[in-house]
């Protein structure tokens, strides 16, 4: 029927807690044999489409990014912002061998496109304060949903640094030091205007009284396969992943 909606139209109004969603990448892995850097790979380009068709013209950006996945996945969005014509500074926090494998895969990337424009630092610097004051967009991909509590030095000071920016700011899956479940903010956590998250909508994004902590939200697609994706439009993940014949119709 023409007015039937789509498996993923379907998926990204559910509501996923953010042990769901890592779930879901698992199953994706797993049982349909996609590479961790392939479901990267898809989610920060479609962020960084959105930022694209969200101004006029290229921006100057300051991409904050952690040792994870989340982190990971901003390098991927520098690269790509990159190739729009964007003028990107990424600061990691380093140094670079204490990423983890797909973030570190990433930083090697962007490090050989974008050379001195990536930076890394153990401690929160001038140089790094300086940068985001003169932003006209900041991105934070530093801790994703795995992370708890109170954001730890080097964070804490990029948080406060960009919190105090004039320049709009864009969290991706999540804002750091927000918990996506519970809504949860800790101290200091990043002042999001849009947060790009992946999947699904989390609990906290569909609570009216935490809509000032997320901003806007966006449910952004990670390249899963259209059967995953019928299988999520309804049935839990947790019943998915025990099935023994997930990817069999």
């Amino acid at each position: 029927m023409p007015n039937e909606k789509t498996a993923w139209e379907i998926l990204r109004q559910k509501v996923l807690r953010s042990s769901q969603v890592r779930l879901v990448d698992r199953i994706a892995m797993e049982r349909f044999h996609m590479h961790s850097l392939v479901l990267m790979e898809h989610a920060a380009l479609g962020c960084a489409h959105w930022i694209r068709d969200r101004f006029s013209q290229p921006r100057r950006c300051v991409i904050l990014c952690g040792r994870g996945n989340n982190g990971g996945d901003g390098l991927v969005v520098a690269r790509h912002l990159r190739t729009f014509g964007w003028s990107c500074r990424t600061v990691v926090h380093g140094p670079l061998e204490a990423l983890r494998a797909d973030a570190l895969a990433n930083a090697r990337i962007l490090i050989e496109d974008a050379g001195d424009d990536v930076r890394f630092e153990e401690t929160a610097s001038q140089e790094t304060r300086s940068v985001l004051q003169d932003a006209e967009l900041i991105i934070d991909a530093m801790l994703g949903t795995g992370a708890t509590g109170t954001p730890r030095p080097p964070y804490d000071a990029w948080i406060l640094w960009a919190n105090d920016s004039e320049a709009m700011r864009i969290a991706i899956d999540l804002p750091t030091g927000v918990d996506a479940d519970s809504g949860e903010s800790f101290d200091p956590s990043f002042r999001a205007d849009a947060t790009l998250t992946f999947v699904a909508m989390k609990p906290a994004m569909v609570d009216p009284s935490c809509q000032r902590v997320f901003g806007e939200v966006a449910v952004l697609p990670i390249g899963l396969p259209q059967r995953l994706m019928e299988l999520l439009s309804t049935t839990a993940p947790e019943s998915i992943l025990d099935s023994p014949r997930t990817a069999e119709r």
